[in-house]
């Protein structure tokens, strides 16, 4: 009564557990779709689907508008300054009051950009770390999955071989069964699954080793560079190296776009991350209803009950055939040290593989060659030890070694059969992925994001001051009858020539006295 109850209660869990896991995620990937009218995406998680990886792409769609935002201000910029240096060069000595500003607070200006460029030091730093961390995650889960892959198609390679090969030696000793007629046509298809699962592991490792690499580089590469560029600006700032300041400047503008591009990359990885460590974790309950299965096909084609049933149900009956061999053996010879073959197999319909039915100990179908080894008589090279159980004429010692050394090849790797035709392969390898690499993947993911939209915005706070100081030297901030004329603009009041050199007297005073 209490057990029915228990297994009751677990089953209704694990139903619970199931359902809120698919609407978590369900709920999770609804999301806006650019390419069906912007209507919300209700798929799921299906990475086969063009429509889930665009609304899950378009979730950086943040950092893709201010990138392009930011490049298409940056070409408006230069085309306004071209345009007022060609067309309205004599208004270009206006004095304005940012440009007082600039010059009346010169040293707060400098103190501000370099506190701005420890900032970009300091992000910078943060930003490679997290993509260091975020890729070396990435890496190491999908050396997981390639591994995984390979595993099961090795193991669908050993079930075929062995499988090949218990046929080939039944046809070779006239041997028939009616489980090996159905196996024909599934050797067939764990072969070519076996080769589809290699092509598709070895393509999309490929695949996504390279976007791992490049993506890494570059970004490391454009946030390097980006350092080094503001450090030079900020070098030259002082020196009055206008070309160089400018060309730094340009530079540091497109780097400052494709950084605002990357955060909304790493946005959208932090995302696809999230969803995929859902979906592993969903898979474990139900492998037959996730999409992941288009990666390491555990469960469609690879027809479990084929492949058990029909392989179970030949070793069965061969061994029930051995045993009345060794019946019929012990009825003739009276043979006691003969052991009758312990069978791991339940009758029919289920042949169900069974181990624990053989005790430790009981022999095995692989046994029997060194049974017959103590019974032969030409392995003792004859004699009168030899008259009472002379086999030799009885038995085909080599028939029996190679027929029962084949089924028990295929006993071998049963019980890795089972783990591939049960998920349980693929099942321990995604559990791996969501128990040590998930949460140091996301880690990775949301450092790498966070790091590069403050490395973004204190880059273009950055420029934007290094262009308003370049504009307000170009302007000659220091000419004393544009300054003095600002000065008193505010009050409307008139100021002689006289008033002015006398102004301009003093002012030369009080820079050169000590």
């Amino acid at each position: 009564m209490g057990e029915g109850y228990n297994s009751a209660s677990g089953g209704r869990f694990l139903s619970e557990t199931e359902n809120r896991s698919e609407s978590v995620l369900s709920e999770r990937t609804r999301r806006i779709d650019p390419l069906d009218g912007l209507r919300k995406y209700e798929g799921g998680y299906n990475i086969t689907d063009k429509h889930y990886w665009s609304s899950t792409i378009f979730t950086g769609r943040s950092g893709y508008v201010i990138a392009a935002l930011w490049l298409i201000g940056g070409i408006i910029f230069v085309g306004t300054l071209l345009t007022s240096k060609i067309f309205f060069a004599k208004k270009n000595a206006k004095y304005t009051d940012f440009d007082y500003f600039l010059e009346r607070y010169e040293i707060l200006t400098v103190i501000l950009c370099i506190l701005l460029t420890v900032f970009v030091i300091v992000a910078s730093a943060v930003t490679i770390r997290g993509t260091v961390q975020f890729h070396s995650r990435a890496k190491a889960v999908k050396e997981i999955i390639g591994s995984t892959a390979l595993e099961a198609t090795a193991t669908i390679y050993n079930i075929t071989g062995a499988i090949e090969m218990m046929q080939n030696t039944s046809k070779l000793y006239n041997y028939s069964s009616q489980a090996w007629d159905h196996l024909n046509s599934t050797v067939e298809v764990l072969n070519s699954e076996a080769v589809e699962i290699q092509e598709k592991a070895e393509k999309n490792m490929r695949l996504v080793s390279k976007g791992i690499n490049t993506l890494e580089a570059v970004t490391i590469l454009t946030d390097t560079l980006n350092l080094a560029a503001v450090l030079l600006l900020l070098v030259g700032w002082p020196l009055r190296l206008k070309k160089t300041c400018s060309m730094c400047i340009a530079f540091c503008w497109i780097l400052t776009s494709l950084l605002w591009m990357y955060f909304g990359l790493y946005y959208f990885f932090d995302k696809f991350a999230g969803d995929t460590c859902l979906a592993l974790d969903e898979y474990q309950l139900n492998p037959q209803n996730s999409t992941l299965g288009s990666i390491i096909p555990c469960s469609e084609k690879l027809n479990g009950n084929v492949i058990l049933h029909d392989v179970g149900a030949g070793i069965h009956d061969i061994i029930n055939q051995v045993n009345s061999n060794i019946y019929t053996i012990k009825s003739e010879y009276a043979v006691k040290q003969l052991d009758y073959i312990c069978n791991p197999f339940s009758g029919p319909p289920e042949y169900q593989y069974r181990p624990e039915n053989c005790p430790s100990g009981a022999a095995t179908i692989g046994d029997i060659p060194l049974i017959l080894k103590r019974l032969t008589c030409s392995d003792f090279g004859g004699g009168a030890n030899c008259a009472g159980a002379d086999l030799s004429s009885a038995i085909d010692y080599d028939k029996v070694q190679s027929y029962t050394s084949s089924i028990q090849n295929v006993l071998d790797i049963f019980p890795g059969t089972q783990r591939l035709v049960s998920c349980e392969l693929v099942k321990a390898g995604f559990a791996e992925i969501v128990g040590g690499q998930c949460a140091p993947l996301r880690r990775g993911a949301r450092t790498a994001w966070a790091a590069l939209a403050a490395l973004s915005a204190v880059m273009a706070l950055l420029l934007a001051l290094a262009l308003a100081a370049a504009a307000g030297g170009a302007r000659r901030p220091g000419d004393d009858r544009l300054s003095v004329r600002h000065l008193t603009s505010s009050t409307n009041s008139e100021i002689s020539e006289a008033e002015f050199a006398e102004m301009h007297a003093k002012k030369v005073r009080i820079r050169v006295e000590p």
